[in-house]
C-alpha cells in the first residue's frame, strides 16, 4: 500500500468513526491475543485461561490450537468483572498454544497458557501477548 492510500484510508476511517459517534453508534473493539507454544506431556493438560479484569461484562472466545493452528477446543464466554474461564485439552491431543478473541483491549483481560498436572496443579505458565 502506498503512503497516499494509507493516508486516504485513515482519513475515511476517521470520518466513519466520527459519523458513527454523532449518530450514537457504539463501536465494539475486538483484540486477538496468542500465547507462545507450551507443550504438555504424559497425563498433563494444557489450560488456556482468561480472566476479565475490567469493570464491565465482556465477550470472549478461547481456543486451544495444535501445531498447525487447528482448533482442538473452543469456548465462547460472557465474563462479568472478575470472572474467569478456561479451555482445556489433554496432552494426548497435542495442544500447543492458545488464542483469545476478546472484547476490548489487552488491558481488560489477563490471559495465559498453563500446563497443569492433575493432582499437583500448574507446573508451567506463559502469558498471552
Amino acid at each position: 500500500m502506498t503512503m497516499k492510500r494509507i493516508s486516504t484510508f485513515a482519513l475515511l476511517l476517521g470520518l466513519v468513526l466520527v459519523a458513527g459517534a454523532a449518530a450514537g453508534v457504539t463501536v465494539t473493539v475486538f483484540t486477538t491475543l496468542f500465547t507462545p507454544p507450551l507443550v504438555p506431556e504424559g497425563q498433563n493438560v494444557l489450560d488456556c485461561y482468561l480472566v476479565n479484569v475490567s469493570d464491565q461484562e465482556r465477550q470472549a472466545t478461547i481456543e486451544v490450537l495444535n501445531q498447525d493452528g487447528t482448533p482442538l477446543n473452543s469456548v465462547g464466554v460472557t465474563l462479568n468483572p472478575g470472572a474467569e474461564a478456561v479451555a482445556t485439552v489433554p496432552a494426548s491431543a497435542s495442544p500447543r498454544y492458545c488464542k483469545f478473541q476478546i472484547e476490548g483491549t489487552r488491558l481488560h483481560f489477563r490471559a495465559s497458557a498453563l500446563v497443569r498436572q492433575p493432582g499437583a496443579g500448574s507446573i508451567s505458565a506463559l502469558p498471552a501477548e
